[in-house]
């Protein structure tokens, strides 16, 4: 069963849409930057080939199940300035929605991670009430986890795993079977 978000959705002030492969280039610009990718597990992308790649996984996660991430535009400039958005995962045998959310570090500070987030959140309440939403954050990285508590996550100690601290919405008892 599809559960179609808008391919489009505005906040107060940013632009959430589906991406685009010609938007190659931004978000290899993203996802390669070293400073934004300091806490990334798998570290900074290496190649235009590889953000054209998870572009395509992207849009396939909107055709297979109606919703997904998407690029984070300042509507006056039409420039991008991140990645939000929902996927599912399937996490300690149950799924899940894995938010996600990494901006330019010009856009840092504003306030702008956290109300893109804070929409994705709101989506999926709205749209997969049945799926908890979770952030895995490393706990060094702190700007990571006041973005989870400021779009409505909340601290999970109880789900945390080896390097990683857990913050959720709809995961309300876990007694590991999911």
């Amino acid at each position: 069963m599809k559960y179609p978000f808008p391919e489009q959705e505005k906040t107060d002030r940013l632009l959430l849409r589906k991406p685009r492969l010609e938007d190659a280039g931004d978000v290899f610009k993203i996802e390669s930057d070293l400073e934004t990718n300091r806490y990334r597990p798998a570290g900074p992308m290496e190649s235009m080939e590889e953000a054209v790649d998870t572009i395509k996984e992207w849009r396939n996660n909107w055709s297979t199940d109606g919703y997904g991430y998407w690029l984070v535009v300042l509507p006056e400039t039409e420039k991008v300035i991140g990645i939000t958005g929902i996927r599912r995962i399937c996490w300690r045998k149950r799924d899940v929605l894995n938010l996600y959310y990494r901006f330019s570090p010009s856009a840092w500070g504003k306030g702008y991670a956290a109300e893109a987030a804070a929409s994705s959140i709101e989506m999926a309440r709205n749209y997969l009430p049945e799926l908890p939403v979770l952030a895995r954050i490393r706990p060094i990285n702190t700007p990571s986890r006041k973005v989870a508590q400021k779009s409505g996550l909340k601290r999970r100690p109880d789900l945390d795993t080896a390097g990683h601290e857990v913050f959720a919405l709809g995961w309300e008892s876990y007694n590991g079977n999911g």
